[in-house]
């Protein structure tokens, strides 16, 4: 990532792959708890999250699978992290900017951001997966935690190179 973003611990330990879930609820609780237990967040970060996620909703719809970039303030973080999780099937998400529209989310990037200047530019690195169809596809289907962890890194440095 360029200077004004940051660059963020993408650990397989943070990553879930074909995850059964039946709720939005369930999958951030569950996100949360695995970058509380690695210290890259405080005890109050994933009610946080839950609780932004009602009034400012992040489901992004995109042409591979939907996408929910769960995220919240900068004072329940400790350092800047990445958890993914892909699932086994779609659970709804409400869309960013509408949070009446349903989206139907298979891939969630939940974000620690520690400084607030950065929340801005990060998340429009991150939103820039959803018009990589390449990418998206790649995680949608990979079948480990390092295939993954490799195609956001993948995804990352071709914004570098592209000056994103």
């Amino acid at each position: 990532m360029d200077n004004t973003a940051v660059d963020f611990a993408i650990d397989e330990k943070m990553i879930l792959v074909k995850e059964s879930i039946k709720t939005r609820e369930e999958i951030i609780r569950k996100l949360g708890g695995l970058l509380f237990e690695n210290g890259y967040v405080k005890d109050t970060y994933t009610q946080a999250v839950l609780n932004r996620e009602i009034t400012y909703p992040t489901g992004l719809p995109a042409r591979v699978a939907g996408v929910a970039v769960p995220h919240t303030d900068t004072e329940h973080v400790i350092k800047p992290a990445i958890a993914i999780a892909t699932l086994a099937s779609p659970t709804t998400f409400y869309m960013m900017g509408s949070p009446d529209v349903e989206v139907k989310v298979e891939i969630i990037i939940m974000l620690a951001i520690h400084d607030a200047k950065l929340v801005i530019p990060v998340l429009r690195k991150i939103i820039f997966i959803l018009e990589d169809d390449a990418a998206l596809t790649k995680i949608k289907e990979a079948k480990t935690k390092s295939e993954i962890k490799q195609a956001m890194l993948d995804h990352i440095k071709s914004l570098s190179e592209k000056g994103k």
